[in-house]
């Protein structure tokens, strides 16, 4: 065998059963049930869909459970995509789902600068209606519209400039823009690209989607967040 692929293929090895140990232990440390590899097609699960969702991805280390009231679903997913004028590239998340305690929250895509155009006219031959949001923010918060690139139907613009106050776009973007975000009806998820999968980043994953998930909760009652900075007024 190639030296080069023989390296490749164990640093893959050894990423692999870090992953898989790291997983477990954070999936114990919260009373996660860690179900390892599921098949999107057979499983009985209900599993973690999203934008990143497609006939050819792979998810490892799915596991589901509870935590501060809101259900949570954990998987390591990788794909590859394979462009027109370009070679494939893979891509890898770690994605954490918070199912929210009330639907109706608008399909967003909030993309803290980590993909390319060429990942956008891909991933998005499916969602023909997501359009660039940045006027949304541009204005009223300055940082944000910076910090994140943010996708949604041009037709719930109204509904998404509700939901996405200024104290959750402030918060995100001072406490928690090292992720992507997708929120959908009654869904959150919290996406890290390519990452290194560590203790750290599963915590702040999880400090992240609750967060994000409780406001998203407030809003959709209330049309307004009534938590800053982590805090009730």
């Amino acid at each position: 065998m190639d030296p080069l692929r023989l390296v490749t293929r164990s640093f893959s090895l050894s990423r692999e059963i870090a992953t898989r140990k790291i997983i477990k232990q954070f999936a114990r440390k919260h009373e996660l049930v860690y179900f390892g590899y599921v098949n999107q097609r057979d499983d009985a699960n209900e599993l973690i869909r999203g934008i990143t969702v497609s006939t050819s991805h792979i998810d490892k280390h799915f596991c589901v459970g509870s935590y501060q009231g809101h259900d949570i679903s954990v998987v390591e997913r990788s794909n590859t995509i394979a462009f027109s004028d370009k070679a494939s590239r893979e891509y890898r998340w770690l994605i954490m789902q918070v199912d929210l305690h009330k639907g109706g929250v608008p399909h967003m895509f909030i993309d803290a600068n980590h993909h390319d155009q060429q990942f956008y006219e891909t991933l998005f031959m499916r969602f023909a209606n997501f359009t660039n949001a940045a006027p949304l923010f541009t204005e009223r918060d300055p940082s944000f519209a910076r910090s994140f690139r943010t996708f949604v139907a041009a037709d719930k613009f109204d509904h998404a400039a509700v939901v996405m106050q200024p104290a959750i776009t402030h918060e995100l973007t001072k406490q928690y823009r090292q992720f992507d975000y997708e929120t959908d009806d009654d869904r959150l998820l919290v996406y890290a690209n390519d990452p290194l999968v560590s203790p750290r980043v599963l915590q702040e994953m999880l400090a992240a989607g609750t967060w994000f998930a409780g406001q998203l909760d407030v809003a959709s009652r209330h049309d307004v967040p009534l938590v800053q900075n982590g805090k009730n007024r």
